[in-house]
């Protein structure tokens, strides 16, 4: 039983929607002491100069995120930490991922119970914007560059100036921003 849970518990903790319901705890203080019911969500995606699609790196970049918030009715029981503990050595990570995948559990019971129940949840919004930092900035080459590597921006389809080696680590490149743009709670 302990080892099916864990199993899938691991398989959960690998997935988008579980990184939406720790951004959503990371985001929204008022997540605190409620049980996070993720009802849609979309990532951010990054768009390269030649319009290639790029899923950001970053795991906590979401356009949106749409969800319930229920508080928690149902406390989750942990095994004791002797149980984890083999000739005097506590296991910490087994532990660890024991007590998540009981919490996770114990969430998901509690939410359908509360949902069979009708209880009205508070429902929540977070939308965020990704962005470049540098869009728009006029100058090819970053404020810190050498005049003589800020000079080769007067002919940029000349490539044949030795200076080029070192010209690449100055070029202004796209710093792609995240930010939340609204919290919504109803």
């Amino acid at each position: 039983m302990k080892n099916e849970l864990l199993a899938k518990y691991l398989q959960y903790a690998k997935t988008e929607e579980a990184l939406a319901v720790l951004f959503v705890k990371k985001h929204l203080v008022q997540a605190k002491g409620h049980w996070v019911d993720i009802v849609d969500y979309q990532r951010c995606e990054i768009f390269e100069e030649r319009h290639h699609r790029i899923i950001s790196t970053d795991n906590f970049y979401f356009r949106f995120v749409i969800g319930n918030l229920y508080k928690r009715k149902i406390q989750p029981k942990y095994p004791s930490k002797a149980a984890y503990t083999i000739d005097g050595k506590f296991d910490e990570r087994e532990y660890y991922l024991m007590a998540r995948a009981i919490t996770w559990e114990t969430a998901h019971r509690d939410i359908e119970q509360q949902k069979s129940k009708n209880v009205a949840a508070q429902q929540f919004k977070i939308t965020g914007v990704i962005y470049d930092k540098n869009k728009g900035n006029p100058n090819y080459f970053l404020d810190d560059a050498p005049p003589e590597i800020k000079a080769l921006a007067n002919d940029l389809c000349d490539r044949t100036n030795p200076l080029w080696d070192r010209a690449e680590r100055y070029i202004n490149k796209p710093e792609f921003v995240y930010k939340i743009k609204k919290i919504y709670i109803a």
